[in-house]
């Protein structure tokens, strides 16, 4: 008999062991979901352009919402942009010659230069041989004459035209318009980025709670435009005993019990700082409220 409880107890023993102890949520403490309000203020002193949204419209985070308009500042970027341009061209014709249209053309005003010069040339003898026979009068030698330098300096003109145009430049002379070309584009670059300073963009998805200014209004650097509520995102802000925040890291997964909702959301640690821990919720958020309570719970790991 007594074999069989010594027995009977070893199995339990066994069948105990086998089963690891099932893990628990701990509540690392509670406190009241906030929900993120973003006040949109004028980033330069300007007028107001390209603001459309009205109070309770929704919003994508990096949505653009305004332009602070500074007409110096766009009217530099346009010229700058235009000497980029401009300065890029002429090192794409110094590497590689003209492009196709461009000496065409200049194939084309050669032709006809020297046609012209051509027909001057033939006239101008004309106009001797006659003169020589006492068959016409000076004047219309000398006419004939200046007809003749001006074909002869028209086709000079074209034949270094499209020298200009066809011929490869000199490794020294490419290298320099490079320097130019990366100077014109960085300032445009500089320029550009001042232009977008003046631009803001929602730093959430959310709902527009306040207007206070419309486009065309001038805006003074810094004041208030727009307020935006956050609806993705939300946070709960735990004030702990600074070894035990000290023990949570960013980065770890946790829990938000509402129980006057009885639901859950998951949420992260985002943040520990002087004892004050902030948990981001970033799920079904719809249902929450800002001031409304919540546990929150953080899973212990087996495997530790």
């Amino acid at each position: 008999m007594k074999k069989l409880l010594l027995l009977c107890c070893s199995l339990l023993l066994v069948a105990g062991c086998g089963k690891p102890a099932a893990t628990l949520p701990t509540v690392i403490g509670s406190g009241s979901v906030e929900i993120p309000v973003y006040k949109i203020t004028a980033p330069a002193a300007g007028k107001i352009l390209g603001l459309i949204l009205e109070p309770n419209e929704r919003i994508g985070q990096g949505q653009p919402l305004f332009a602070i308009e500074q007409p110096e500042l766009d009217s530099a970027v346009e010229d700058a942009a235009t000497e980029a341009a401009r300065a890029e061209a002429e090192l794409t014709n110094l590497e590689s010659g003209s492009g196709e249209q461009a000496i065409a053309a200049a194939n084309y005003s050669l032709q006809s230069a020297e046609s012209s010069y051509q027909t001057a040339s033939q006239n101008y003898q004309k106009m001797a041989s006659l003169y020589a026979q006492n068959a016409i009068a000076r004047l219309k030698v000398e006419q004939a004459q200046a007809a003749l330098e001006a074909a002869k300096a028209n086709l000079e003109a074209a034949q270094a035209h499209q020298t200009r145009l066809t011929a490869k430049a000199s490794p020294e002379a490419i290298e320099q318009q490079k320097q130019v070309a990366l100077q014109a584009q960085q300032h445009y670059q500089q320029l550009l980025q001042k232009q977008q300073a003046n631009e803001a963009q929602s730093p959430c998805t959310g709902i527009v709670t306040e207007k206070l200014l419309s486009s065309g209004d001038t805006a003074a650097q810094g004041q208030h435009i727009l307020t935006i509520r956050a609806t993705e995102q939300c946070q709960v802000k735990l004030k702990m005993q600074p070894q035990q925040a000290a023990a949570l890291k960013p980065g770890q997964s946790v829990t938000a019990e509402a129980a006057a909702l009885k639901k859950s959301f998951p949420g992260t640690v985002t943040a520990v700082a002087n004892g004050t821990v902030t948990i981001t919720l970033e799920d079904k958020l719809e249902e929450l409220q800002a001031a409304t309570e919540v546990s929150i719970s953080l899973k212990n790991d087996a495997s530790r």
